[in-house]
């Protein structure tokens, strides 16, 4: 399989918080990302901006990046409202006129962009708009009803508490184990990296469920389990709307929790609900048609010292009797033990 070779586009917003996208394919795909592009960082490597992606290089320009071969410019920010930066368009400009394809995860379609789709037209390159919906959006059916595989779902009590590396470190640790594992990817970036998938939040509110739903059934029952990217949370004024659709079109067998024990206040600078009835809620919440159950914990402890972290950890295990860990710093062995179990 011919391995890919991303020039990933962060130009002013190479952080923990922006540069989303980029940061997981440092994460997991380090050797599909040739470099990375921000003057601000220029002659860095990535693993001196983010502590992710070793030697990876970061340069100033695309025509710097050229140097390194890219077949493809990733568009690896997030932006308030979905937009492309005015500071990337020339970027993004250069890549389509030295014929290299563009693959943006915004919401704003760079395939329908006035200026770049007829010069990728004229080029023969490809854009491609990861959270572009299906057409037609599917309905729900109720498909759960006769679902086979065991599913799970990775839930959290805010934004940007790490849902979808936790999905995504579970199917690796289980696959570490031997077992086959699906990863359904709901936002730009999971999809990116599973390769399938669809972008909830850019999807009709009455087709939600069943666009996910639709996602599930694609993968069929040869699999021992199918875990699904969460995003958002049920309790945040903004995307609780698009975590409830989510909730219902995935119908679970199990939820892992997504937590910053260090977190007061939410991405909207509102004090964080009380955890343990956040969990209670999602779990009433697909009672209502079927068990549920929340089998772990996935804690964030960054912010924290070893020790501090670990027994941070274990307070939660024994505070609420479910396992907890940090899968990213610690491994995941509790909860993967777990699993192992309920897939026999």
């Amino acid at each position: 399989m011919t391995v890919k070779r991303y020039a990933a586009l962060v130009e002013g917003r190479f952080d923990f918080l922006y540069a989303k996208t980029a940061n997981a394919l440092l994460r997991y795909r380090p050797e599909e990302v040739v470099c990375c592009i921000d003057s601000e960082n220029a002659g860095k490597t990535t693993n001196e901006v983010i502590k992710l992606g070793g030697d990876t290089p970061v340069v100033g320009s695309f025509e710097e990046a050229m140097d390194f071969n890219p077949d493809t410019l990733v568009v690896g920010v997030a932006t308030q409202g979905g937009f492309l930066p005015d500071n990337m368009r020339q970027c993004v400009r250069e890549s389509i006129e030295s014929g290299i394809n563009v693959i943006c995860g915004l919401h704003a379609f760079l395939s329908e962009d006035e200026e770049f789709a007829p010069l990728a037209d004229k080029h023969g390159v490809s854009i491609t708009d990861l959270r572009k919906p299906p057409s037609p959006l599917p309905f729900s059916e109720g498909t759960w009803r006769t679902r086979k595989t065991p599913t799970l779902l990775t839930v959290g009590d805010d934004c940007d508490t790490g849902k979808m590396t936790a999905a995504w470190e579970l199917k690796r640790q289980l696959e570490e184990k031997g077992k086959k594992v699906a990863f359904v990817g709901t936002g730009q970036t999971g999809i990116l990296l599973g390769g399938f998938g669809v972008a909830v939040d850019a999807i009709v509110s009455d087709f939600e469920a069943g666009s996910i739903e639709a996602e599930i059934d694609r993968v069929g029952d040869d699999v021992d389990l199918i875990v699904v990217e969460g995003q958002g949370s049920i309790s945040h004024m903004a995307y609780s709307g698009v975590t409830l659709g989510l909730l219902h079109g995935t119908m679970p067998d199990m939820l892992l929790m997504c937590h910053e024990p260090a977190r007061d206040i939410d991405t909207f600078e509102h004090p964080m609900a009380d955890f343990k009835e956040v969990m209670d809620i999602y779990v009433r919440l697909v009672q209502i048609f079927k068990p549920c159950e929340v089998m772990g914990l996935s804690l964030i402890t960054h912010t924290e010292s070893e020790d501090q972290a670990k027994t941070t950890i274990q307070n939660y295990s024994d505070k609420y009797g479910i396992p907890a860990v940090d899968l990213v710093r610690f491994g995941g062995d509790q909860v993967i033990d777990g699993l192992l179990s309920k897939l026999g």
